[in-house]
């Protein structure tokens, strides 16, 4: 994909345009250092806090987490200096496994999995299978930058921790015993899609990525710390953009835990919007539940006189689902509703 002018392909109908002036989003902020605090009572107000963040935004700033700013900063740049390599590089990191076309480990850009697709989305991307170890395709891991894999291992280890605190985090707000998640397999997978959205000369008719909300339980983002570009739905005031705060991760709420909270929380629809005169990147770590487990709401969540809201699929049926209605610009999740 070249910088500069869309071909039609990539331009949205009307009622689909980005609003690039969308006013910024007041995004909930949450210290989870005090998550494993000895300190009950600090650590109680942080739970309340983000239980009110996920019933009312559906995402939040991470701050504590006690990674160094330097190491982020190398994520960003391994991610920059992958994308400004050559093509014929880039496209060494592909696999022929094409039984999800975009969910497929590797490189490549936006691809038409269904006959209802008539726009693309303005971006590459680099897909890698991360956690649990053996699930790594290392064949199509880059090989360079050099220093790709060992600064990608670093922060893995770093992002497993984290997505065990915040499932424990959930797991309290929800009244649920702390183990709850990481017992059932919530975290059976992390799948890492590194972003790239080249600059383009007519951002208000295309978008970086299309509305959607995602089908992990949660996702990380790593932003770019310089270039904005990321939009929620909001249902009071529209489209909002979402600031930046140095040093912080961003974590938005995906279809599994919206279903597996009978609906206490919801998925956020997002989107990602382009820039005239600088190039974006991002890094986007799905925290995705075992192929083999139900998905469904949790008994303990099934209220007297509130009936389950949503139906019963297997994890693996509901990725498959995920990506087909993704690409024709739907929600998954609302096949699931009762």
């Amino acid at each position: 994909m070249a910088n500069g002018s869309p071909h039609e392909h990539f331009v949205q109908k009307e009622s689909n345009r980005p609003i690039l002036d969308a006013p910024l989003a007041k995004i909930p902020v949450i210290d989870i250092s005090y998550a494993e605090s000895n300190d009950l009572g600090q650590r109680e107000l942080e739970d309340i806090k983000l239980r009110s963040a996920l019933s009312s935004e559906g995402l939040f700033h991470v701050l504590g987490h006690g990674i160094q700013p330097s190491l982020m900063e190398e994520v960003r740049n391994v991610i920059r200096l992958f994308f400004k390599q050559p093509f014929k590089e880039k496209q060494s990191c592909t696999t022929s496994d094409t039984q999800i076309p975009d969910f497929k480990a590797g490189y490549g850009d936006d691809v038409v999995i269904s006959d209802e697709q008539t726009t693309y989305d303005w971006n590459e991307k680099l897909l890698l299978n991360v956690y649990p170890k053996e699930t790594r395709d290392m064949d199509v891991w880059p090989q360079k930058p050099e220093s790709f894999r060992e600064t990608i291992y670093e922060f893995n280890e770093k992002m497993v921790i984290i997505a065990d605190v915040i499932l424990k985090a959930l797991a309290r707000t929800l009244g649920l015993d702390e183990f709850y998640f990481i017992k059932n397999g919530t975290k059976g997978r992390m799948v890492w899609r590194f972003n790239y959205y080249p600059s383009c000369s007519t951002p208000d008719l295309v978008l970086g990525m299309r509305a959607h909300s995602d089908g992990s339980s949660f996702t990380i983002l790593l932003q770019d710390n310089q270039v904005p570009g990321f939009q929620v739905f909001n249902n009071e005031f529209g489209w909002l953009n979402v600031p930046t705060l140095p040093n912080s991760l961003l974590v938005v709420l995906g279809d599994e835990i919206e279903i597996m909270s009978n609906g206490r929380y919801k998925s956020i629809v997002h989107k990602i919007v382009t820039n005239s005169e600088k190039e974006r990147i991002s890094l986007a770590m799905f925290v995705l539940s075992e192929l083999e487990n139900e998905l469904g709401p949790i008994n303990e969540l099934i209220e007297e006189g509130k009936p389950s809201s949503y139906k019963k699929i297997k994890v693996k049926d509901y990725g498959d689902a995920f990506f087909l209605k993704f690409a024709q610009g739907k929600r998954a999740i609302d096949l699931m509703r009762i």
